[in-house]
């Protein structure tokens, strides 16, 4: 008998603090925490920690408007813990899961959204040229690991690209289909049609270190975007353009 009241005795406590969790105001948990979220803030928060919104996200150069959160059950079961987190905004709407394991493993997988290139651009460092279109990324995953890269997946699409060179110059649309390939993540660029003919590939180590290299061939040779390329020097036998970048990307510290 002294078991089954103990049984219920502890029920009724983990239904108790469960219920202090569900209801527990978000705006009260992020003034206790704030301190402790590496730079991002929150504003014009509601809701609960399980459930809620802020209409204003900013962490760093990037800002986000009307964000939704809802701590997913089944995962915790499962040594997860994970959130659905999308936002409503006109400009830039998405759909996720953001979570991390008893391991310590950060990630973010089924990134699925659209977002103006020019908002986005302005949340880099480079600030030129100046970029038009629409990105649009479908089922990109990706995974941190003790301040590493250890996953990249999905697609993401440059729709309706261009470039700003006193006027707008068509581009056309490209895709780029990332692969996690044994100890780095690879991508290969394709265009989708358009003036631009692309074809290259990027492989991107743990550290974030990067290498680019494609070939863009504008398809009308007598184009205004042909004269344009025509700045970055002689094209090849085929009227093709080789660019190579490198260089290393800045891993968030989470």
């Amino acid at each position: 008998m002294k078991k089954k009241w103990l049984r219920l005795l502890l029920l009724g406590i983990g239904s108790y603090l469960l219920f202090l969790v569900v209801t527990f105001p978000a705006a009260y948990a992020y003034k206790a925490i704030s301190g402790r979220l590496n730079g991002v803030s929150l504003s014009g928060i509601e809701g609960t920690l399980w459930s809620g919104s802020a209409r204003h996200l900013q962490a760093g150069k990037i800002q986000l408007q009307e964000i939704h959160w809802q701590v997913r059950f089944w995962p915790l079961l499962m040594g997860r813990a994970e959130l659905a987190l999308d936002s409503r905004d006109k400009g830039m709407n998405f759909e996720t899961y953001l979570g991390s394991t008893l391991g310590g493993k950060r990630y973010l997988r089924q990134l699925q959204g659209r977002f103006p290139v020019a908002a986005v651009q302005r949340m880099t460092p480079y600030p030129v040229p100046v970029l038009d279109g629409e990105l649009v990324f479908e089922g990109v995953d990706v995974a941190l690991a003790e301040g590493k890269l250890v996953e990249g997946e999905g697609v993401a699409r440059w729709q309706n690209a261009a470039i700003k060179m006193g006027t707008p110059i068509p581009l056309g649309s490209f895709s780029l289909e990332l692969k996690t390939e044994g100890q780095q993540i690879g991508g290969q660029l394709r265009d989708t049609g358009g003036p631009l003919q692309a074809e290259g590939s990027v492989a991107v180590t743990p550290d974030g270190a990067y290498h680019f290299k494609g070939v863009f061939t504008p398809r009308d040779g007598s184009s205004d975007l042909a004269r344009k390329l025509r700045m970055l020097g002689a094209p090849d036998a085929s009227g093709g353009y080789t660019l190579e970048y490198s260089g290393k990307l800045s891993i968030p510290a989470l």
